[in-house]
């Protein structure tokens, strides 16, 4: 939907379904240009030149992180979905997508960045499991070793074996923050086919107006991402990328006195 006024957006915003005791989880995802679709990072723009079969890429990308990061850690990942969490929480390109459970920080997402492009927020009430360890990631479905389970003949996911929702333990308080949840596909280069996903579009021209209001909130990018190079990035959204894109215009008065 794309609503006329930044105050009709804001009414259906907060209007947005949420999770209700004993329900399914509502999730979203915030995207700064609303033409992106739910495709994870590994999988855009590799299918041609991994002839359709992501696994060596995506194995040897794994392989190397695990090889160059265990001595730098005090508690290394103990699963193969725990290293995918951490990678993909550092910025390398796996099958994951980020979710949230709380719509305030899709909305950070959503309005981020690219001002001259409209975002979007997907959103839906979808069962989530925090029982990755039940999962193969490449597979979306149970590992051998559950498959071999009798209680194997119920799936826990109403996808599964397509893709699945998983949450990752709130070790990190990056995730805390973000509320994470993430999605995991069987296939990484196609949208998955997910049933009353919705969206919510963010016009471009109320971005920067939107980041104010989230700030406000508490929703900042020093929150969204803690540590010193989050508030740095803070600093420099607010600071200096409004003077350096012609949107503030700073005015140093000088004064000198002359004392006879």
């Amino acid at each position: 939907m794309m609503n006329q006024t930044l105050d009709d957006f804001w009414r259906d915003f907060f209007a947005l379904p949420h999770t209700s005791l004993g329900g399914p989880d509502t999730i979203y995802r915030g995207v700064t240009d609303s033409s992106h679709q739910l495709i994870p990072s590994i999988g855009r723009n590799t299918m041609d030149h991994t002839h359709g079969d992501i696994e060596s890429l995506e194995t040897n990308i794994l392989n190397e992180f695990k090889r160059l990061t265990v001595p730098l850690q005090k508690d290394p990942p103990k699963s193969e979905f725990e290293w995918l969490f951490l990678a993909q929480h550092y910025g390398l390109p796996t099958r994951l997508l980020d979710w949230s459970s709380n719509p305030l920080v899709a909305l950070f997402f959503a309005t981020e960045r690219n001002d001259t492009k409209d975002g979007a927020i997907y959103y839906l009430k979808h069962a989530v499991t925090d029982q990755y360890e039940l999962f193969d990631y490449k597979t979306a479905n149970y590992t051998k070793n559950e498959a071999a389970k009798p209680a194997s003949i119920f799936a826990i996911q109403p996808h599964q074996g397509e893709f699945i929702f998983i949450r990752p333990r709130y070790t990190d308080e990056r995730y805390i923050n973000q509320k994470s949840i993430f999605s995991c596909p069987k296939d990484p280069f196609n949208p998955p086919n997910i049933p009353d996903i919705k969206t919510i579009a963010v016009r471009g021209a109320w971005k920067p107006e939107i980041r104010c209001r989230l700030r406000m909130l508490g929703i900042s990018t020093s929150f969204i991402y803690p540590g010193i190079a989050g508030i740095a990035s803070e600093i420099k959204a607010h600071q200096f990328d409004p003077v350096a894109n012609g949107k503030m215009q700073i005015v140093t008065l000088r004064t000198e006195i002359k004392l006879s």
